[in-house]
């Protein structure tokens, strides 16, 4: 069986958001490139789901969560829980490394 993800509502808002950024700021080829990475990336940690290093944020939703970056666009950070489902993870947002993201997740609730 092949690994599998499942991206949560508010991770393909992320997603959503960063290519709209993208198509605008640069170009439209930019951002489908980006979200094709990004989707690879899924694979790729479905696939090893403890590539990734754990989260490091003080937020009590994320204790089980790991963070890795979007190939190619290294500063975009997945947040994914593994084994969150039985044979799949969940990607939980997709954000720039530059936000604070102690106030992203605080903020959320």
């Amino acid at each position: 069986m092949s690994a599998r993800y499942a991206v949560l509502p508010r991770a393909d808002r992320d997603l959503d958001e960063q290519a709209h950024y993208l198509a605008r700021e640069t170009d439209l080829q930019i951002a489908l490139r980006f979200l094709e990475a990004a989707h690879q990336t899924f694979t790729l940690l479905a696939s090893k789901p403890t590539l990734g290093w754990p989260c490091r944020l003080r937020h009590p939703h994320l204790a089980a969560v790991r963070v890795f970056p979007v190939k190619g666009f290294g500063k975009m950070l997945v947040f994914y829980r593994p084994g969150a489902l039985a044979d799949r993870i969940e990607i939980v947002r997709v954000l720039h490394g530059s936000r604070d993201l102690e106030v992203v997740f605080r903020d959320e609730g």
